[in-house]
């Protein structure tokens, strides 16, 4: 599932990247570019959950993780309105906001949690 509307440039950037790699799409979803600003994206496919952030020179930057590495995720809601999403990566939690609304979100993070094969899931 994808947010309503076209996809970002951030998510295009990552679907043609998942291509390259032969993995098919199973959701994406916008998120904030963090201290930068800008768009990033999330994308989760049957192997890899995939990020595009961007980057203060140059175009965005790819990252990609097995689906077994991330941890429990969840929808959380901001202090000051919006959404986030959670993730455990690494050993460290890490907060993406979203312009998605909390439909989407859940159904990617649905997505995410078919792939890894469990529902490591938690609210807030």
């Amino acid at each position: 599932m994808t947010a309503p509307g076209a996809p970002t440039a951030a998510q295009a950037l990552l679907l043609g990247r998942m291509s390259a790699e032969g993995e098919p799409l199973l959701a994406s979803l916008p998120v904030g570019g963090g201290w930068i600003g800008g768009a990033g994206a999330l994308a989760v496919g049957p192997v890899r959950l995939w990020l595009a952030q961007p980057q203060l020179v140059g175009g965005p930057s790819t990252a990609s993780v097995p689906v077994g590495d991330v941890g429990a995720t969840s929808l959380r809601r901001r202090r000051f309105g919006g959404l986030a999403v959670g993730l455990r990566l690494g050993g460290r939690d890490v907060l993406l906001p979203t312009r998605a609304d909390a439909a989407d979100v859940e159904a990617f993070l649905r997505a995410l949690d078919a792939a890894r094969g469990d529902g490591q899931r938690t609210t807030s």
